[in-house]
């Protein structure tokens, strides 16, 4: 494979649409939002459940954010992922931060249901998925006949 088609080329066997010539650009990204932040390495590889080393990785462009951290991203910090991909966008998502603060939603409860659904095998993630879904359902024809 030559090294054009390599950069243009997504990464394989991994759960993120990131081409290998736009890691350096999304580790910057990454970074940015870490910083916007004003944390630390340590403390945003915490609030991800992963490693600082793997945190630096990513933000170095060594390593490719795979899907769970981009949600996680997304879930704890109010970014959009389309912008951490390919720079688009709005960084912040301020109408779902908002949203989530309205609803009573805490960080404490995103990281706790983070590290219960890593816990969980691939079979139990997905019934538990789909079983979400339906009670999103069911919860929102509730509301709308309560309206």
């Amino acid at each position: 494979m030559t090294e054009e088609v390599l950069k243009k080329t997504p990464l394989q066997g991994k759960k993120s649409n990131i081409v290998r010539d736009d890691l350096k650009n999304v580790g910057r990204r990454i970074c940015t939002i870490r910083n916007n932040y004003t944390l630390t390495q340590q403390q945003m590889a915490d609030r991800l459940l992963i490693s600082r080393n793997y945190l630096s990785e990513i933000e170095n462009g060594r390593r490719v954010p795979t899907g769970p951290i981009l949600v996680a991203l997304e879930a704890v910090f109010m970014t959009s992922r389309e912008w951490i991909s390919n720079g688009s966008g709005e960084m912040l998502q301020s109408s779902s931060e908002r949203t989530l603060k309205a609803r009573g939603v805490e960080h404490e409860d995103i990281v706790e249901l983070l590290k219960g659904f890593r816990t969980i095998s691939d079979d139990g993630r997905k019934k538990l998925l789909n079983i979400l879904r339906v009670f999103m359902i069911v919860e929102g024809k509730e509301r709308h006949g309560n309206s």
